[in-house]
């Protein structure tokens, strides 16, 4: 991914840096998630309760890898937040946002076969799509929103998008909240009529409020609050719509990295917390507050450019690849 221009010798991590610990911690986590997952599911038998327990008790590894495997996905939370934070770093200094759009289009393109095999062991798998997508749908809600509050931001023929958008950012906002936060997933579970009643009521309800709170903003405000949500409302319910890795959650992680990316620091963890709060196991991403901390803003040592984007579909191909040699694993068109 496109990280920032080089300024110059400064200490601490550069962009390539944090990119290598990223993948590092992805491979980490793919390795748990293909190889080690199918191998637990081939030697584990098909028992309930006590017999279960009884052959566990005579299979301790089985039980030990179980945990070296939970261990391994939590250090995999690491990645995402940091390629997301690295995608801002990219858009905020790219000098071609499209020829940066396309490139992530093609490789979405390129990894969604290896994606397939190594996570459904199918060819053809439309209920998952890889992280590309994610990237590619969070750098295009980024660059709408920066070029039109830019570019359209004075006119005042979009005024009316400011009601428009205080509308119906409450029923997103409850869509999100029950689709993927876990803290209202754990007490509050609406059904039916119900689910519809919540929207209506906080789509009036956030008219109002925006109404009263944008009678002192101008045009130039409005409509920059217009064009953020908007963006953000159709890049995320897009990613909602293709079912892609991390989903709409992590096009609103890209997005709250963007909005904050004054401070470095503070960006990440809104980032992160944003991913706690849709599943509470990526609060180990937290840790990488440390590294981001140390970030210097330059690109460091000089790598193929296309290095870290050919390594996510060849290790993921890789893995599968070793895991249906090994039988762990089968193959199936779709």
């Amino acid at each position: 991914m496109d990280t920032t221009v080089t300024v110059g010798g400064k200490k601490g991590l550069t962009g390539n840096a944090l990119k290598i610990i990223a993948i590092i911690a992805m491979f980490i986590d793919h390795f748990a998630a293909i190889l080690v997952t199918d191998y637990l599911m081939n030697v584990t038998p098909d028992l309930q309760g006590e017999e279960l327990q009884a052959w566990f008790q005579t299979h301790m590894y089985v039980a030990v890898l179980e945990m070296v495997m939970g261990c391994m996905r939590l250090i995999g939370r690491f990645g995402f937040p940091l390629f997301a934070f690295l995608l801002v770093e990219g858009f905020t200094h790219t000098r071609s946002v499209k020829n940066y759009a396309i490139k992530l289009g093609i490789f979405a393109l390129i990894s969604e076969l290896p994606f397939n095999l190594g996570f459904s062991s199918k060819l053809l798998d439309p209920s998952y799509q890889n992280v590309f997508f994610t990237l590619l749908l969070g750098l295009l809600s980024m660059a709408t929103m920066h070029f039109l509050g830019e570019k359209q931001g004075k006119k005042k023929k979009w005024k009316p998008l400011f009601y428009v958008t205080a509308l119906l950012l409450g029923p997103y906002g409850v869509y999100m909240l029950l689709k993927n936060c876990w803290v209202v997933e754990l007490f509050f579970h609406p059904q039916g009529n119900m689910i519809w009643i919540l929207m209506a009521c906080a789509a009036v309800l956030c008219l109002v409020l925006f109404t009263v709170l944008g009678r002192g903003w101008d045009t130039e405000k409005k409509n920059r609050f217009a064009f953020t949500f908007l963006s953000l409302m159709v890049f995320s319910m897009l990613a909602e719509l293709l079912m892609t890795d991390y989903s709409g959650g992590g096009v609103l992680t890209i997005v709250v990295m963007y909005l904050l990316r004054a401070n470095r620091k503070k960006a990440f963890g809104f980032g992160v917390l944003v991913l706690t709060l849709m599943t509470p196991v990526e609060a180990t991403a937290f840790f990488m507050l440390i590294p981001v901390s140390k970030y210097n803003g330059e690109r460091g040592m000089k790598l193929n450019k296309y290095f870290f984007y050919v390594f996510y579909p060849a290790h993921i191909g890789l893995l599968y690849l070793v895991t249906y040699l090994l039988g762990f694993t089968t193959f199936a068109l779709r």
